[in-house]
């Protein structure tokens, strides 16, 4: 009986070092460091944010109270830019967007010379939703998401990617962590052929049909392309990352207005 209770006690411990791993349990993941969002070497200032704000020339505005979720994100007209972001430029503007819903804080936005970007942060739990029925998400894509997530998680992305004529080129996913924890980009992104139009449909089980799909990456690249030709007054027609500088072409919205 006694080394069924050390067995135990063991497979306890294991258990929630795993959880505090992912995040999943406050104070004890503070000790493996998994809720602070990995450090990608990118600090910003005022100065970084005002370069920022004046190259995009976007103005925000205020939506008025007890606008519904699904419109609590608003864009209005277009305006043709040419401009380049360093990534502190690109860090301040994550972190200081006027949104209710704005789901990310402690961001860092870092773009290397092989045409690569990496971004890190902290993902807010209860403004998941809100921002999903903002940009159209289906409900049931965010209430799996939502489900699955520990408190705040924090999480890191790394990829490679390119807009040519406001479509995804050249789309490689390299790391995906959520807490500590790396996800298996192999298993999640399985390419074998795009054999499944059905999850598109207005009906669908959105997370059901994903779920069974074998070609997840020429989903979420089309999914993507599907949002940027919805945005309005986005257009991309040359978007690439390079050593410190994201470059882009094309056009952006003049007003964006949010619930606040």
């Amino acid at each position: 009986m006694k080394k069924i209770l050390i067995v135990i006690a063991v497979l306890i411990v294991l258990v929630l070092g795993l959880l505090a791993y992912l995040g999943y349990v406050p104070g004890l993941s503070s000790v493996f460091g998994a809720d602070k969002p990995r450090d990608l070497g990118i600090k910003y200032t005022q100065a970084d944010f005002d370069s920022a704000f004046a190259k995009s020339q976007v103005v925000y505005e205020a939506l008025p109270a007890g606008t519904p979720d699904e419109l609590s994100l608003q864009r209005r007209g277009s305006r043709p830019v040419n401009i380049s972001f360093t990534a502190a430029e690109a860090t301040s503007l994550m972190n200081d967007r006027p949104f209710k819903y704005w789901p990310y804080k402690q961001v860092q936005l870092k773009f290397n010379a092989d045409g690569s970007a990496e971004i890190s942060g902290v993902l807010v739990k209860e403004r998941v939703s809100g921002y999903c029925a903002a940009i159209g998400i289906p409900k049931a894509v965010a209430e799996a998401v939502v489900k699955f997530l520990p408190n705040n998680p924090v999480f890191y992305v790394k990829g490679k990617g390119e807009l040519v004529d406001n479509m995804v080129t050249g789309f490689e996913p390299q790391a995906l962590e959520v807490g500590r924890m790396p996800l298996p980009l192999g298993m999640i992104l399985a390419f074998n052929g795009f054999d499944n139009q059905a999850v598109y449909a207005a009906d669908a089980n959105i997370t059901e049909l994903l779920s069974k799909a074998t070609n997840k990456r020429q989903i979420i690249i089309d999914y993507i392309n599907r949002r940027l030709a919805s945005i309005t007054g986005f257009y991309a027609k040359n978007a690439k990352f390079e050593e410190n500088k994201l470059i882009f072409e094309g056009s952006l919205p003049e007003v964006e207005a949010t619930a606040r």
